[in-house]
């Protein structure tokens, strides 16, 4: 289980194999061996018998912000199983499990965001052509990486690119008419539903690279991404398998028609940025609808990436 520490004046300390942690209103003992993880992302106060347990026990301690962001981790100051993992990590970016990794990020990715487009299309009595090219193109796509011999990484990222621009052109058409938008655009956005949709992915990071952290990996390490040096690479590679999911629910936002004007602040150079009435309803829906399933997506490919490891 992974224990997170959100009301501020809570304290940790040891009782023998055990954590007791206490708040305001409550007091727990919770035995180690039940503990993947401690989440910290309030003001608290931690024993260093409880850190020393936490490291005897290999349990992760991790400090985040409150949006679950990480931003420090206690170390064992002895090598571990991390460190072997790791080292793997870092040996195999380049090699056939890189490509391995790789190709199964794709392949789920565009699966994904094709079952997508075909829900979309089923549940609107209206036709789009725009979802049907989309669809076409992802069954193109997905038979070439069935079929091709000798992919590489570089004609993985032009035909994830080739799918991503139909993709977002048929999502853009269904959309009302006021947010409708001519492409995928980022840093900044240049239309409110990309605005949205920057924010929200930015949530779905922190979670994703909290989750990576506390498994054992380095996010800053990926497969698929590896060449963005300085980057928090694997924590993009392991996202490509969760948009669909945060698409699905930013999609329903706008398309129920939730959104309003004043959720949006336009800057003199074209740059759109979610206000604060935008930003509360993105993190509401996010939270109710998102932040279970991508944290589980991540868990599940993290394990999946151990478990190479240790074949």
């Amino acid at each position: 289980m992974i224990v997170e520490i959100t009301t501020h004046g809570s304290t940790i300390k040891r009782n023998h194999d055990s954590f007791i942690i206490s708040n305001p209103n409550e007091k727990t003992e919770v035995p180690a061996e039940k503990i993947s993880a401690i989440i910290i992302s309030a003001n608290s106060l931690v024993s260093t018998q409880a850190i020393k347990l936490a490291m005897e026990k290999q349990i992760h301690v991790v400090f985040s912000n409150w949006s679950g962001h990480p931003f420090a981790r206690v170390w064992a100051s002895s090598a571990g199983k991390a460190t072997e993992l790791r080292r793997w990590q870092y040996l195999n970016q380049d090699t056939a499990v890189g490509l391995e990794i790789s190709l199964d990020i794709v392949t789920k990715k565009l699966r994904r965001q094709k079952k997508l487009l075909v829900e979309l299309k089923h549940n609107r009595e209206k036709k789009f052509h725009e979802i049907d090219e989309a669809i076409s193109t992802f069954d193109s796509v997905l038979k070439k990486l069935r079929l091709e011999n000798n992919l590489t990484k570089d004609r993985l990222l032009g035909l994830e690119g080739w799918c991503a621009k139909q993709y977002f052109r048929a999502i853009s058409a269904i959309l009302p008419r006021r947010w409708q938008f001519k492409e995928r655009s980022q840093h900044p956005a240049r239309d409110e539903f990309n605005a949205a949709l920057n924010y929200i992915y930015g949530m779905a990071y922190s979670s994703v690279e909290k989750i990576i952290i506390l498994s054992g990996l380095d996010p800053n390490a990926g497969f698929y991404h590896a060449d963005s040096y300085g980057k928090p690479t694997l924590s993009y590679d392991i996202m490509e398998l969760v948009r669909s999911t945060v698409d699905k629910s930013l999609i329903s936002i706008f398309t129920k028609k939730m959104v309003r004007d004043n959720w949006f602040e336009r800057q003199e150079d074209g740059a759109v940025f979610l206000a604060k009435n935008g930003r509360m309803s993105v993190i509401s829906k996010y939270v109710n609808e998102n932040i279970k399933s991508v944290e589980k997506e991540a868990w599940n490919y993290c394990r999946k990436i151990i478990a190479m490891y240790g074949s």
